[in-house]
């Protein structure tokens, strides 16, 4: 009995770009590392830019280390931080989490949203991106997963750049060092004092924002 092949598609195939097989896939030349979450304290606020922003920590998923388990759960090591004071930010807090997982030679390697492994001579550097970072911990503030700071903590952290201020002033005569630097250290005692009144400034509304001046009306000659 004879066999029919049909002819449809004219005997064309079609292809698809070649990819490398699994086990020639580049692999990210870091020291493994474990998941983690940010945590705040109440105690640790810098100025960036002219902005009082939270100053995070990391809480590392660390088999046996700081009351994490040696399968790895941060349950326990979640309650001892809160007690003392830590707020651990959730992954979902920036979207689509903020802790992405690179596959490395010797393991995972986890970093920050803001982290990325770049291959330079051939070295891994970790290339970073400061303005992302900032402007996900001051919405961190604003979204109300961390609350405003005390606001005599920030007054002492004026305070103490006063009294930078005061010595360097008495020693600026005697000393080009202090006399050179001084402008530079009352500039910063300035931005964290505007920075203190933004931070605290209440709120304004659409009803309370004040209405634009009424332009009188112009008289032409006769």
């Amino acid at each position: 009995m004879a066999a029919t092949f049909g002819t449809m598609g004219g005997g064309q195939f079609e292809g698809r770009a070649a990819s490398r097989p699994q086990v020639m896939r580049e692999l990210v030349r870091l020291d493994p590392s474990t998941s983690f979450w940010f945590m705040h304290h109440p105690a640790r606020w810098m100025l960036v830019d002219g902005e009082w922003l939270p100053w995070l920590s990391k809480l590392s998923a660390d088999p046996g280390v700081s009351n994490v388990d040696q399968g790895g759960d941060t349950a326990a090591a979640e309650v001892a931080k809160r007690r003392r004071g830590w707020t651990i930010i959730p992954w979902d807090a920036e979207p689509g989490g903020y802790v992405v997982a690179y596959d490395g030679v010797a393991g995972t390697v986890h970093l920050s949203k803001w982290e990325t492994p770049k291959l330079v001579a051939g070295q891994t550097r970790i290339q970073g991106d400061p303005d992302g970072y900032w402007a996900f911990c001051k919405r961190l503030v604003v979204d109300g997963y961390i609350d405003l700071p005390d606001p005599d903590f920030i007054t002492i952290q004026i305070e103490r750049q006063e009294k930078v201020v005061n010595e360097w002033r008495e020693k600026a005569p005697s000393s080009p060092f202090h006399r050179e630097a001084l402008p530079n250290e009352e500039a910063l005692l300035e931005r964290m004092r505007a920075a203190m009144e933004r931070l605290f400034a209440p709120a304004v509304t659409d009803d309370e924002a004040p209405a634009a001046p009424a332009t009188k009306p112009r008289r032409g000659r006769a």
